[in-house]
């Protein structure tokens, strides 16, 4: 069956339930193999799944995937399990996102800050992922969005180690955006969230960011940092960028 996903991998990886599977069987959107007295499960063409991944909302992709309970790897085509697949993927990005009309000035800055986000992930979690190493990471063009997300300890795991004083999500994000944690030749490291934040003001950018259940939102008109609880938790963290 390598040709085939079980519905429960396909609800897993499309972010939907099993029954919205059913449903889009019988509407024919996602249409299974037959089903026989030998075979009596739902199962689906890998191609066909695949196709409908890529034209599904990455946001809600991402979301589905750092914050569901059990830990699954999602879709290959949006997943960098090391440092080295993220890597070749980003200037991949950073090459077609160039090629963008009305993206000459500021295309070098929103690549560098897809890589700070990405980079945050693996420095801050190498070694202590709690269940599926690495990110998702994709972007849709077309609608000028990108996603990148982990199921790795959050920021304010990482942050206690240094500043034990923080006891919530939304002060360790406040932290990560405003502070230079600590130093370290031949450059200052925790830096890069504040570097994400400056760049949002010279490229016009807009970030979605949220770590536990603290989220934020930036823009170039938007600068404070005005974080708000929400009642959604995730353990490792999610941004989207758009632009």
């Amino acid at each position: 069956m390598e040709n085939k996903i079980s519905i429960g991998r396909a609800s897993e990886l499309l972010g939907v339930s099993k029954d919205t599977l059913r449903r889009w069987d019988k509407a024919k959107k996602l249409e299974s193999f037959p089903r026989t007295e030998i075979v009596k499960h739902r199962y689906y063409k890998r191609e066909d799944v695949d196709e409908l991944i890529k034209k599904a909302n990455i946001f809600k992709l991402g979301w589905s995937w750092s914050s569901d309970e059990k830990g699954f790897e999602p879709y290959s085509g949006y997943y960098c399990s090391d440092f080295s697949i993220f890597n070749a993927r980003l200037q991949r990005f950073g090459n077609e996102l160039s090629h963008l009309q009305g993206l000459e000035s500021i295309y070098p800055l929103i690549t560098a800050m897809v890589g700070e986000i990405g980079n945050n992930s693996f420095d801050h979690n190498i070694g202590n992922w709690a269940d599926i190493p690495g990110i998702f990471f994709a972007y849709d063009l077309s609608r000028k969005t990108i996603v990148l997300a982990d199921r790795g300890q959050g920021i304010l795991k990482t942050l206690k180690r240094v500043k034990p004083e923080l006891e919530t999500p939304s002060q360790a994000l406040y932290v990560a955006f405003t502070e230079i944690v600590t130093g370290r030749a031949p450059e200052q490291r925790g830096n890069g969230l504040k570097f994400v934040r400056r760049n949002i003001e010279k490229s016009g950018v807009k970030l979605f960011f949220q770590t536990g259940n603290a989220q934020l939102r930036l823009s170039e008109r938007k600068k404070d940092l005005n974080i708000e609880e929400v009642s959604d938790f995730i353990r490792g963290c999610i941004a989207k960028i758009e632009f």
